[in-house]
């Protein structure tokens, strides 16, 4: 399917060898840092596996062109939900498949997450995690280009900056309208001296080249694999598909080896762990691999015909996504980003302004703002009480004024401007079970949004405080027409229209979570050192480990899980070194 790159070191399943002492399964956002980290010393042999390919293009730098909505979708695994009662339809589920993952076709949104967020995840049963604990793995990947505070690093490999100046003629608009309605603004999304209700720039992974900052060329560019050759191993278009178990009747098990099969050939091998293996494949691909090894809820294994090799109800349980509402109006075709599909000679201007001066369209400022609200500090019209807000008060809800049409089906024959109304805490949770013990056979993904009532009243508020943003833009003199708009301000058109243009945000979690093993789909799969309960060597290192999901975009916070999964790793086997 994708012939071995001639210029990056990759290698194919034939030229692997027979044993390493991390085998990492998923090249994307976390396991590109992991096979960094555990490579950098020298004494350590490291194989990584990716199921997609290396495409390192041009257009896979470029901001825009390398988006998912923007590219030939050859870098994307695209996943049919099953059907969603609450909304009449399936959802096109969408994570990376390529060296870099999902942090190759995203929208490149740096965001952290509140320090409260990360200290309740310590209190519910996992040491380690709290703020204090996870701040320095942050720090230590990051390379921001625009700040020199204590809250950020500039020496790490990812860069992360702000996008100035604002693109589009809403964005400003939106930003006073943000302030007319009586929200503070916040000078830096990322830094707990900030307050967390507010609105502010966003910040984005670009590099000083205005380059994509991915974790691929952040942490695997082509000198560090050459240079580490001998002993970091990356096979891409290859597969895991099952892990062999050495059980143990009075103790932890022990993993070893991992069976792979190549996507090109399909020549299939298996390859010896001598220490550890850590899947990092995603929230919908490392719980695949633990079923299809019979790591998983027994009832459904049986089901499946996979013999059971440890009992784990929660694996593929509490699956959640950060549920999106989007409100759109017509805006002239200049302000929108259409004007890039409508327009060629524009499309050929913004090339020539990225090409030789890093500026304009190409950098993707389809959002630059954002705001962050509580719906408990909302009105009943949607506007912000006139209360002083508390440093600890956690928004719920997230908007985000985009260029576009922000729906899962966009307009592209008018301009649009939009605000993606994102519930931050979902109640909702969601499985992803197999279709069969066959490895190659579709996943059975079901978010199951909106299953839990309480996931609404939180949206309602926030396409009420949507509704007052976009009054006060009108009046500012801002040409916002009705296209796609709630029919009232009442639970019943609000909620009608909740159920009818909403999309995925592509933010999925917390199907291995951490937590303690309680026996039941709500307890956890790996402890709070990311070790699979009932394991001594298997690890999971992604967002599927969240015990629930952050109410911020997840890169930063994948890549930070990364980052302390390395450390847990490297101080185990060489605390002495």
């Amino acid at each position: 399917m994708w012939p071995v790159s001639k210029t990056y070191p990759e290698l194919n399943l034939p030229q692997l060898r027979d044993d390493y002492d991390y085998i990492i399964v998923g090249g994307g956002t976390a396991g590109a840092v992991l096979a960094n980290r555990l490579s950098a010393s020298g004494k350590n042999t490291v194989l990584l596996v990716e199921r997609g390919p290396i495409a390192d293009t041009w257009a896979s730098r470029v901001p825009l062109l390398s988006s998912d909505f923007a590219s030939d979708g050859s870098r994307t695994r695209k996943t049919l939900s099953t059907h969603q009662n609450s909304l009449g339809r399936p959802i096109e589920l969408f994570t990376g498949s390529v060296l870099g993952g999902t942090s190759r076709i995203n929208q490149m949104i740096y965001g952290r997450g509140l320090p409260a967020e990360y200290d309740a995840w310590r209190d519910a049963g996992n040491p380690g995690w709290g703020w204090e604990d996870i701040k320095p793995y942050f720090l230590k990947s990051e390379r921001a280009l625009y700040s020199f505070s204590a809250d950020h690093s500039t020496k790490g490999e990812w860069c992360n900056r702000a996008s100035e100046p604002l693109a589009f003629p809403g964005f400003p608009h939106v930003m006073e309208a943000s302030k007319k309605v009586g929200l503070p603004q916040i000078d830096d999304i990322n830094s707990p001296e900030h307050p967390a209700i507010g609105y502010g720039p966003l910040y984005f992974t670009r590099d000083q080249d205005q380059h994509r900052s991915s974790t691929f060329s952040a942490f695997l560019p082509r000198e560090l694999v050459v240079q580490r050759s001998s002993r970091l191993h990356i096979v891409t278009a290859t597969e895991a598909v099952k892990l062999t178990v050495n059980a143990s009747l009075g103790g932890p098990s022990s993993v070893r080896c991992v069976d792979l099969k190549s996507r090109s050939s399909g020549q299939q091998r298996s390859i010896t762990a001598t220490r550890e293996v850590i899947l990092c494949a995603g929230p919908l691909s490392s719980p695949h691999l633990l079923m299809l090894s019979g790591i998983g809820p027994a009832d459904h294994l049986n089901e499946k015909g996979i013999r059971i090799v440890k009992d784990l109800p929660s694996v593929g349980s509490n699956l959640q996504d950060h549920f999106g509402v989007s409100v759109a109006y017509e805006v002239p075709m200049s302000h929108s980003l259409v004007c890039l599909q409508k327009r060629p000679w524009v499309f050929f201007v913004e090339v020539f302004k990225y090409l030789f001066f890093g500026t304009g369209m190409l950098l993707a400022p389809v959002v630059q703002i954002v705001v962050f609200a509580s719906s408990l500090l909302l009105s009943e019209e949607g506007m912000p009480k006139q209360t002083d807000v508390k440093k600890d008060t956690l928004p719920d809800i997230e908007i985000m004024p985009m260029a576009y049409d922000s729906t899962d089906n966009p307009e592209v024959s008018r301009g649009m401007f939009s605000f993606l109304n994102v519930l931050l805490h979902p109640q909702s949770k969601g499985t992803v079970r197999l279709s069969s013990a066959n490895p190659s056979d579709p996943l059975i993904v079901d978010p199951q949004y909106l299953s839990n009532a309480a996931d609404f009243a939180p949206l309602r508020a926030s396409l009420k405080l949507t509704l007052r943003l976009h009054d006060r833009m009108v009046e500012q003199g801002y040409p916002l027409v009705d296209y796609a708009i709630p029919a009232g301000e009442d639970d019943a058109s609000l909620d009608k229209f909740i159920r009818k243009r909403n999309r995925t945000t592509y933010h999925y979690s917390s199907t291995c979570r951490m937590g303690p093993d309680s026996g039941k789909e709500d307890g956890g799969v790996v402890n709070e050192e990311l070790v699979v309960h009932g394991f001594d060597n298997l690890r999971v290192a992604d967002s599927s480990v969240f015990p629930w999901v952050l109410g911020t975009h997840l890169q930063a916070p994948t890549v930070a899980v990364a980052e302390k999964c390395a450390d847990l790793i490297l101080t185990k086997y060489h605390r002495f070194d």
